[in-house]
């Protein structure tokens, strides 16, 4: 059970937000982060957490596609439907402990196991994957098969196979190359059954005891390695990551910190941080997002794909190559074009905009600046296709960026007046939800995100700029933390020195990484996580390192005490 405040927050203690601390309060918190010699993995006044129960989490779509490019490399083709994400407290990354596979769903990763199987062992690609050379091509050569395991195995597990698990693949090989008069088709089999196997299509999480306090839990290194591999690159560990593990270097500081600054300076860290965000930010929404095109012309799938990737490369610049601040997402003028969207903000666009992606700084008066003003925030909203909802684009910021959670509406709620937009009495958005602050049983959650939303009126349901509304003036003043604004830039301008929303993505990193919704034994942790994020100027590879160091990381629940009841009924 999360503890939250009236506002639906994780509840924190006075003063202790990002920007309430001292700096040399912060700053001595933050220096512990840092390694500085060897000794134990987690910083020593690193506040504890009541830990994680080990994970058991199903590979994405794409965590499974570059499992399979990063183990074999580039050009294997992935075949099958793959099932639809499940999003849990605001999170598909806790979600993926909680999906099921179906019959049809095992039926598709039969298909696709055997499919691989065949790719990567095709003669054409078989000298780039194969660690040995058989005695012969027609005959079985244990030699050879274990050492393909060996490396595949490992690999694909994330973690060395055990001396079982092996036997069983030598003897499965060794059958299909007796029936099949070919060793590659003997390894086709093994493979198969490694990529078919819960140990490759899950994150399979072992606990072991901490040697520094045997009455606690902690991940193994290989579940150590994996945790932090995918939190950084949303990818499994690499040779040299599962290496380290197998040394137990995963457990020395200085020799952790290695491993994980060479994660965050690699170019897939760049991968690890689109997937956070597209997690954080609902990008699964955009598959299948539709709009009337009728109201709607410019908008078809591609320019909805370009509004996506428009957002991450401006995330990705300013976050990962500049190593800037995260507040100023919200806020920089600095983006990237191309043809189809300078169509839709009406700006020039640059050559190379007009093939492909050109950096660009939109002009001071010009109404676009932060993240929320680009079509990737703007048009998301799957439950609307001819209009824009200040209520569903405040409900967005107010859960996924400030991680305050909104209740669901009462039941038979009339929507009618607030849809009809073409009453001559309520021409705008901002008169037609008039309607609901008049109603008790409604007031209290618009009055969370309607007005937040109708800051965002001059831009309609595809991010096109607008001044009116059905000939009426817009109005998309607010207030926000008691402080009034005018319009998305200014808000925005107040979400950028806002408390919450750094906050909020300290809160949101560190679910991603243990795969659960933080809960009050987490509350000291994270208010200790907010001030080095402050101490390091919110940048993000900096909170994503100290996550990857900490000891919550790796903390494992303990059992929880046997009721009286269960004991007898054991016995």
């Amino acid at each position: 059970m999360r503890t939250l405040d009236n506002s639906g927050r994780l509840r924190r203690k006075r003063g202790l937000g990002a920007m309430g601390a001292g700096v040399l309060g912060a700053a001595l918190l933050y220096l512990l982060v840092v390694p500085a010699s060897d000794g134990p993995a987690q910083a020593a006044d690193e506040p504890a957490t009541a830990g994680t129960a080990p994970g058991f989490r199903r590979l994405n779509e794409g965590q499974y596609y570059r499992s399979i490019e990063q183990i074999f490399g580039a050009g294997i083709n992935v075949p099958g439907r793959f099932a639809p994400p499940l999003r849990e407290e605001g999170l598909m990354a806790i979600g993926d402990n909680h999906v099921t596979v179906t019959p049809s769903g095992i039926e598709q990763y039969e298909l696709r196991a055997r499919e691989i199987s065949a790719q990567v062992l095709d003669e054409s690609r078989r000298g780039r994957v194969m660690p040995c050379t058989p005695a012969s091509p027609q005959a079985f050569d244990e030699r050879c098969a274990a050492e393909f395991f060996g490396k595949y195995g490992r690999l694909l597990y994330r973690r060395p196979l055990t001396s079982a698990e092996t036997s069983s693949l030598l003897e499965l090989v060794k059958r299909g190359t007796a029936e099949s008069g070919s060793f590659f088709k003997g390894l086709e089999l093994g493979l198969s059954r490694l990529l078919i196997s819960p140990k490759f299509l899950f994150r399979i999480e072992d606990a072991e005891a901490d040697p520094r306090n045997p009455s606690d839990l902690r991940l193994d290194d290989y579940a150590l390695a994996t945790r932090i591999s995918f939190l950084l690159w949303d990818a499994p560990p690499d040779e040299e990551l599962l290496d380290a593990a197998g040394r137990g270097d995963l457990g020395n500081r200085k020799k952790l910190a290695k491993q994980v600054d060479r994660l965050i300076a690699s170019p897939k860290f760049e991968q690890g941080v689109r997937s956070f965000f597209s997690d954080m930010f609902g990008y699964e929404n955009f598959a299948g997002l539709a709009k009337d095109q009728a109201i709607y012309p410019k908008f078809n799938g591609t320019i909805a794909a370009d509004a996506k990737e428009q957002t991450l490369r401006t995330i990705i610049d300013l976050l990962v190559t500049n190593r800037g601040d995260y507040r100023d997402l919200f806020t920089t003028k600095k983006t990237f074009i191309n043809r189809n969207l300078g169509a839709l903000y009406k700006v020039p666009v640059p050559e190379a905009g007009m093939e492909g992606w050109a950096p660009i700084t939109f002009a001071q008066d010009d109404p676009r600046a932060g993240i929320l003003t680009l079509a990737g925030f703007l048009m998301l909203d799957p439950t609307h296709e001819g209009r824009s909802s200040p209520t569903i684009r405040g409900k967005t910021i107010r859960e996924l960026l400030l991680c305050q959670p909104v209740p669901q509406p009462p039941p038979n709620v009339n929507f009618a007046a607030v849809q009809d937009v073409h009453n001559p009495l309520y021409r705008t958005a901002r008169q037609r939800l008039s309607i609901h602050q008049e109603n008790p049983a409604c007031a209290g959650c618009h009055s969370l995100t309607d007005p937040i939303g109708l800051s965002m009126e001059n831009y309609d349901a595809i991010g096109e700029f607008r001044t009116h509304e059905n000939d009426a003036l817009i109005d998309a003043s607010g207030t926000f933390n008691g402080t009034p604004y005018t319009g998305l830039i200014e808000f925005s301008r107040l979400l950028h020195d806002s408390e919450e929303a750094p906050s909020c993505v300290v809160q949101r990193a560190y679910e991603y990484g243990v795969g659960r919704a933080a809960t009050a034994d987490d509350e000291q942790w994270l208010e200790y996580a907010v001030k080095g994020f402050a101490h390091d100027k919110f940048r993000f590879p900096a909170l994503m390192r100290m996550i990857a160091m900490s000891g919550a990381l790796e903390r494992i629940a303990g059992p929880p005490p046997l009721n009286p009841a269960d004991a007898v009924a054991a016995r």
